[in-house]
């Protein structure tokens, strides 16, 4: 459930309303067809409240219904440690910042194609193929990427842990063309008993325009106790980098700049997690955004909290809000139980 709320001389949407009121269910089968075959399926639902103006896959007096994840997975199919999936899936690329499915923003994005990957001597490789079509309530003309990516396991608990690089590029194919190539690398890393690290760069090689790069950091001590991490977070871009990401949050909760890699937008962020009473993850972070470029500044401070909690019934609830210096704000609930 997504709750906002602006000024009236600022409404939502073309009705003049000034809130929104959007609800989304998704549910999820897996099935396990034998030790090395699993498929799954997942379906969306999303509807506004009546009076409120649409957001995202919520639409005014109309219910919205469809499948974004179907596929088969597979482990060693040929015998020699491969594994394959198959299908309309989610997947991850530049830590969710280039590809990924903004679910929790009501924006589901998968993708159809191949993935098959392969353990080499402790480390992971990965090829892939596939058709970006757009998020589920904007489908976009069809286009095709392939590439590649790998995991390199350096050491466990050492400054240098993990080392993850990245390619892909536009094949030509499709009912939209693209040429546009994306490298990058995800590294991280601690310094043992003091701090943590994670950190990430990437490049967009622009066909018949000028490349973009962009970069994220962050440095986080963990604790016992009431606070359980404070977190320090750097990010910087010159312009777009994505395809269809997965980065809600990534630049505040009010989402007004769309993400860290999506525009000339530098933040710096500082967060802390902390175990509150009766069991709550509780979550706080402030933010300083600075856009550059000639785009308009619309806040420059924001204020962002979070919590959670696992109910003795086996419901997980969530809950957070978010408010900038110009008095934007949103509240959003979740709920979530397995079975």
């Amino acid at each position: 459930m997504r709750s906002a709320e602006t000024t009236a001389a600022a409404p939502y949407g073309p009705t003049g309303d000034n809130d929104q009121q959007a609800m989304r269910a998704r549910v999820q089968f897996a099935y396990q067809a034998n030790e090395k075959v699993k498929a799954f399926f997942e379906l969306n639902l999303a509807e506004t409240w009546a009076g409120s103006d649409p957001y995202s896959d919520a639409l005014r007096n109309e219910n919205y219904n469809k499948v974004s994840q179907a596929y088969v997975q597979v482990d060693d199919m040929f015998g020699v440690q491969d594994k394959w999936r198959v299908g309309r899936s989610e997947y991850i690329l530049g830590n969710g910042l280039i590809l990924g499915s903004c679910d929790y923003l009501q924006n589901p994005s998968t993708f159809t194609g191949m993935w098959v990957s392969r353990n080499f001597w402790g480390h992971d490789l990965e090829a892939f193929v596939l058709d970006d079509y757009g998020p589920l309530q904007t489908p976009v003309d069809g286009t095709r990427y392939a590439g590649a990516t790998g995991k390199a396991n350096i050491c466990k608990d050492g400054l240098l842990e993990t080392v993850s690089p990245y390619y892909m590029a536009g094949t030509r194919d499709g009912d939209t063309v693209s040429e546009d190539q994306w490298f990058g690398v995800d590294a991280t890393g601690n310094v043992p008993k003091l701090v943590g690290w994670n950190a990430g760069y990437a490049n967009r090689i622009v066909d018949g325009g000028e490349d973009r790069s962009a970069y994220r950091a962050q440095v986080f001590r963990k604790f016992e106790g009431f606070v359980h991490q404070v977190a320090v977070t750097r990010t910087d871009a010159e312009g777009a980098m994505h395809v269809n990401p997965a980065d809600f949050a990534s630049a505040g909760l009010l989402h007004q700049y769309a993400g860290a890699w999506r525009s000339n937008l530098d933040t710096w962020q500082l967060g802390v997690d902390m175990k509150a009473c009766w069991g709550v993850d509780l979550n706080v972070t402030l933010l300083t955004l600075d856009r550059d470029g000639t785009a308009s500044q619309q806040g420059h401070f924001e204020f962002d909290v979070r919590a959670g909690k696992q109910l003795d019934s086996g419901v997980h609830v969530s809950a957070a809000y978010g408010r900038d210096n110009d008095d934007r704000e949103v509240f959003f609930t979740q709920l979530t139980v397995y079975f």
